[in-house]
């Protein structure tokens, strides 16, 4: 793809790389500090270029014309940021232009981007009556302290000017700060992280302290105290599946399923088949055999071999209405993820390719799992969707240009 960036893009490329060319063993102390210091003045000024280009683009709706994506969404799933990262550079981008005194220090170098978040939050919560002169004090004190003492700072300036908040509400304000965090790895395994309110934090204190998250269990338990409160979870999780009376996801029950491919299901032994292929989680995480083996004893497991070829996946006409069998096919097939390449949402919607209102059929073939950002997109965005003969979904903006991504769907037996 041709680079349109603008030349001083390019300049500042070509510089970095004669600075990376240098020798550090060569330089002097005093230039190798000083050379540092200024490095750093650059990383925030450069940030903050960065963050004011993300205003533009969020503002413009840029990188949804171009890629297809929200400009938080697209910093995650093509630039690999990580969500609170993405979250924050694009909470600072759209907060900054209402504090200038800000701006000007964060364009400067004065402050870095970690101090600005730190401001802009205090900030959102100051009084507008007292709201140029906390920010003006605020950048003060970011001269000399860090983030952590800079957040401390806030509640302090606040209250000698008399807008300090009383308990109630700074515990509304811990209270927004709550959410938990599920994600997957790239190794393969899922990741837990989050703020809990104390009420929930006691709770799941509790709850995992009973399911055997607490002291060794004997001599021969040699896990650590993470591990054991990791298996509570879990033991946690499944006993709320088997015996809360919860309520039903996307048309089915929750529940744990194990999927496996039904031609490698009906062409080896058991042993066979967990010794050579791994199974597959609903939410997309891959099982090593002897896991899948000990979940097979699980009342709860729901091992899926679908039959690709049933009449059942395929209602034409007679109905708008996806069956659960299609629906739970296309999952499996699309591997419980949007059909946008590289998406990182969650599914919400199962769409028809061709549109029901243009005679589109209900039938395994045309139907997709997508966002709902996609699902927007392809409705009233006014992109297309369609199924090239390598069964690889592709996306067209308006403008003509195609998104696709090498096949990564399972195919029919």
């Amino acid at each position: 793809m041709v680079s349109t960036a603008p030349a001083a893009i390019e300049q500042l490329s070509a510089a970095l790389d004669a600075v990376a060319a240098l020798d550090v063993h060569d330089l002097s102390d005093s230039s190798l500090v000083c050379g540092i210091e200024e490095l750093l003045t650059v990383e925030s000024r450069l940030r903050a270029v960065q963050t004011r280009w993300l205003g533009a683009a969020d503002t413009r709706d840029s990188t949804v014309s171009e890629c297809g994506r929200s400009t938080r969404w697209w910093l995650i799933e093509e630039h690999n940021l990580s969500r609170s990262d993405a979250g924050s550079r694009m909470n600072l981008a759209r907060q900054l232009p209402a504090f200038p005194a800000l701006d000007d220090a964060f364009a400067t170098g004065e402050v870095t981007a970690a101090q600005a978040g730190v401001i802009v939050a205090g900030l959102l919560s100051c009084p507008l009556e007292v709201r140029d002169v906390v920010e003006k004090e605020l950048v003060n004190l970011a001269a000399t302290f860090t983030p952590f003492h800079l957040g401390q700072a806030v509640e302090a300036v606040l209250a000698r000017l008399g807008a300090g908040q009383d308990e109630s509400e700074r515990a509304e304000r811990r209270h927004g700060r709550r959410g938990v965090d599920l994600d997957q790895t790239f190794a393969g395994i899922g990741s837990l992280s989050g703020t809990l309110t104390p009420e929930v934090y006691e709770a799941m204190r509790l709850a995992i302290a009973a399911a055997g998250g607490g002291a060794p269990e004997g001599p021969e338990d040699d896990r650590s105290a993470a591990q054991r409160r990791h298996d509570a979870l879990g033991v946690v999780a499944s006993h709320y599946l088997a015996h809360a009376d919860a309520p039903a996801v996307a048309g089915e029950r929750p529940r744990v399923v194990v999927t496996i491919d039904r031609a490698a299901l009906l062409a080896a032994s058991c042993d066979t088949l967990a010794g050579q292929r791994w199974a597959t989680l609903d939410g997309g995480l891959p099982l090593p055999p002897e896991t899948a083996r000990r979940l097979a004893c699980d009342a709860q497991l729901l091992p899926v071999a679908v039959d690709w070829d049933s009449g059942a996946l395929n209602l034409g006409r007679t109905t708008r209405v996806w069956s659960q069998a299609i629906r739970r096919a296309s999952w499996i097939r699309d591997e419980a993820s949007c059909g946008f390449p590289k998406c990182g949402r969650p599914p919400a919607d199962l769409h028809h390719i061709v549109w029901w209102s243009n005679g589109g059929r209900t039938d395994l073939d045309n139907a997709a799992w997508l966002c709902s950002f996609h699902h927007w997109l392809v409705h009233e965005g006014g992109w297309t969707l369609r199924r090239d003969l390598d069964r690889r979904y592709v996306f067209t903006a308006s403008d003509g240009r195609e998104f696709g991504h090498p096949p990564r769907h399972r195919q029919p037996a």
